[in-house]
């Protein structure tokens, strides 16, 4: 095995007066202190842009999940809208009036003696009817028309 080589420092041949070493402990301190100084400088700096990268991630996310709620909410008023329209519609669905009526819309059914017009626009069909004959003009009209 190979032995260090040690060496060894005489101090008894150097001898320092007590001001050169108070210069010299006053030296080392302050580079000691310079250098504790940078370490501190540097690890406050690191932790900084931590948690400055933490806050902005954490910020987005913030922003991200506010939206979010905000377009939730939208979304409840249109669906709390649709129930109340569909509650009123179930509520009606036995009613005769609502029934020729939702016939009239959905499956274009007339009434007879009228005549259903469609006319192709830009925003949609059209529908233009004549004026609704009444059931008990046309019975009075059939029972009048009826003599022979």
């Amino acid at each position: 095995m190979a032995k260090k080589n040690k060496r060894k420092f005489d101090t008894t041949e150097i001898r320092l007066t007590d001001e050169e070493l108070a210069l010299r402990m006053e030296q080392r301190y302050k580079v000691r202190t310079a250098q504790l100084r940078r370490r501190k400088t540097v690890t406050l700096l690191v932790f900084l842009v931590a948690f400055a990268i933490l806050a902005t991630m954490c910020g987005k996310d913030i922003v991200r999940l506010k939206a979010e709620n905000i377009a939730l909410k939208k979304q409840q008023v249109a669906l709390e809208k649709q129930r109340d329209e569909l509650k009123e519609e179930l509520a009606n669905v036995d009613d005769p009036e609502y029934i020729r009526e939702q016939a009239r819309k959905q499956l274009n059914l007339l009434n007879p003696g009228e005549i259903l017009f469609l006319f192709d626009d830009e925003q949609g069909v059209e529908e233009v009817q004549e004026p609704e004959a009444t059931e008990e003009t046309e019975q009075t009209e059939d029972a009048g028309g009826s003599d022979g």
